[in-house]
């Protein structure tokens, strides 16, 4: 089959949502399929639409910087040049993985030629964190019906007016398709219980690279184990909570194990200060995917500490993949670690610092779920993925 992967994201950007596209892009290419992506790209001059080998680069007509999210409004041209290219490339299946503008105009490109077409979502729990911005929601909703060129729900899933927006934005375009994929069953339960009256399969995200083989954690490397912290460094993503959870949990343990922490955002400044005079708690910063892999190996186990913020993680399915377990706080997280999760009693300081010394005092514990995870990570194998997301494809 020929697919269209769909983005309104800029594919340079490393985030869950982009780094599962290229993973499905992956598998399905290993199975024999042609795969190109239609994305914004930035530095694009000239034409605003631009082929290249393995797709479509979109000129935005602007970018929204603190988002950092392209702006491509729906428009009789778009959805022209988009219905064009699609025809030419002999295009069998549209798959939009995300819910803005472009998603809207490729949705009107696919109905046009009657090629069918299939939503990912990716997070249906927009959640920010600071003042409410009451007083700017509604120009956001505005612009956002501009763009998509239609109007947007207004049922009432947080007190955040724009939160709320972001995530009517989901439903907005999730209710215009047959065929929805969630890869986490409690998202696609929200997405029905919201409205959605559409098919919603739950695939979960596949992991289809294999540059290097996996290793099972040994007893050894667990006496003194380390934990490997990475995501977004932004309050949804709670690093510090996991930050003063480590610290007490230090301090009742001897200093026996280590932190290491991985990524940008807002709270890196505060996450720094809090690390000072722990040597034991390293602060590493954004580092490229492979380094990001190679930590992992390194490490006895994962933490993420997101709590009602995620729908499926990718880096549950990467830490599977490499053999290792993962301490999270999020019941609702629990798809894929059946045998290689550790659920916090509670999600707060104490309750993730009560879960660090246990796993620390009990090596054995580790060990256990790096050999849990081996039996998880079937469940994002790029064949089963493919077979999968080739139902759908066809139905």
């Amino acid at each position: 089959m020929r697919i269209a992967i769909v983005s309104d994201y800029y594919f340079d950007y490393v985030g869950g949502a982009q780094t599962s596209m290229r993973q499905q892009k992956l598998a399905l290419e290993e199975a024999g399929h042609e795969v190109v992506v239609v994305s914004p790209a930035r530095g694009i001059f000239g034409a605003r639409y631009q082929p290249v080998h393995d797709g479509l680069q979109v000129k935005p007509l602007f970018r929204l910087p603190v988002l950092d999210l392209a702006v491509i409004p729906k428009n009789e041209g778009s959805v022209s040049a988009l219905e064009k290219y699609f025809r030419d490339e002999h295009i069998d299946v549209v798959h939009v993985q995300t819910e803005f503008g472009l998603a809207h105009v490729v949705h009107a490109a696919a109905e046009r030629i009657g090629i069918p077409l299939v939503h990912t979502v990716h997070s249906f729990y927009w959640a920010s964190e600071g003042p409410p911005q009451a007083s700017v929601a509604w120009i956001i909703r505005w612009g956002l019906q501009l763009t998509i060129g239609d109007k947007i729900p207004k049922l009432l899933f947080t007190k955040r007016k724009t939160d709320n927006t972001l995530r009517n934005l989901v439903l907005a375009f999730a209710r215009k398709v047959d065929r929805i994929v969630s890869p986490s069953a409690h998202q696609a339960a929200d997405l029905k219980a919201a409205g959605v009256t559409g098919t919603i399969s739950v695939i979960p995200n596949p992991i289809a690279t294999a540059e290097r083989s996996s290793t099972p954690l040994t007893l050894e490397q667990a006496q003194r184990p380390s934990f490997l912290w990475v995501a977004r460094c932004e309050p949804i993503k709670r690093p510090l909570p996991f930050a003063r959870a480590a610290i007490a949990a230090l301090a009742r343990t001897h200093n026996g194990f280590s932190v290491d922490f991985v990524g940008e955002g807002a709270d890196l400044a505060a996450l720094k200060k809090l690390a000072e005079g722990h040597p034991e708690i390293r602060v590493q910063g954004a580092l490229s995917h492979d380094a990001v892999l190679a930590m992992m190996d390194a490490s006895s186990a994962v933490a993420i500490t997101s709590l009602g913020f995620d729908n499926q993680p990718m880096t549950i399915a990467e830490a599977v993949s490499r053999e290792r377990g993962v301490l999270y706080c999020d019941p609702k997280l629990s798809e894929g670690l059946a045998n290689s999760g550790f659920l916090s009693t509670t999600p707060d300081d104490e309750g993730l610092a009560d879960a660090l010394v246990t796993l620390v005092n009990d090596p054995s514990l580790l060990v256990g779920l790096s050999n849990g995870a081996v039996i998880d990570r079937e469940l994002f194998a790029p064949s089963g993925y493919v077979e999968r997301i080739l139902e759908v494809y066809r139905s």
